[in-house]
């Protein structure tokens, strides 16, 4: 027991290409360990795809599937996550065009940080932005912003991940990062107007003409 929890804590010090390494040559645990380290990133980029949990779930299972029985096709030029979302995003895709019943409802998880819509990272973005940007996005739009910002991929691995041109990926994200721009600031000037009304209403009813 001990020996085994000794090398899952060394195996968790490898970094992903050191763990496919280990997973070709035939180590299970290596394999494991990526799946364990990766599966939950994989699941909350799968929600933004899609509201059915049972398309989520079978995506899942069939990427890391083959992921595993794929490995020796892994190009060590991209990044395993890259890679492996490609392939989860395919799946997806396919589990769309399947015949079936109504889709179940999913519970998102909490967002993690906001992107941000300024060109430096603001760590206090309200967590709420990726609500912002999941409404007025269209879906390809707000997966190409989660995988830069959620992710932290760089564009040419979103546009593996997504079967985009880099080029399209480039003027998406700055386009989508304009629209969320635009959207805050109205919605901050909105929520300034509202407030300043609120204010000024007492002051209008005390000196309305015929109140004493």
């Amino acid at each position: 027991m001990t020996s085994d929890l000794a090398s899952s804590s060394s195996l968790e010090l490898l970094s992903d290409e050191q763990l496919v390494s280990r997973a070709k040559a035939g180590g299970r645990d290596a394999f494991n360990c990526l799946v364990l380290r990766h599966e939950r990133r994989l699941y909350r980029f799968l929600c933004k795809n899609t509201a059915n949990a049972a398309d989520v779930e079978d995506a899942m299972q069939q990427a890391m599937l083959k992921a595993y029985l794929k490995l020796a096709q892994y190009n060590s030029r991209w990044r395993f996550t890259t890679w492996l979302f490609t392939i989860a995003v395919r799946e997806l895709r396919s589990l769309r065009h399947r015949p079936g019943p109504a889709t179940t409802a999913l519970q998102h998880a909490r967002e993690p940080a906001a992107p941000n819509v300024e060109p430096a990272t603001d760590p206090n973005a309200p967590d709420d932005l990726w609500q912002i940007a999941q409404r007025v996005l269209n879906p390809q739009h707000y997966a190409a912003l989660w995988l830069r910002y959620g992710e932290d991929l760089p564009a040419r691995d979103i546009a593996k991940v997504l079967g985009r041109p880099r080029i399209w990926v480039s003027v998406t994200l700055h386009r989508a990062c304009a629209l969320l721009r635009q959207t805050t600031k109205q919605s901050a000037s909105e929520s300034g107007n509202s407030r300043s009304r609120g204010k000024s209403r007492p002051n209008q009813e005390q000196t309305a003409p015929g109140v004493t």
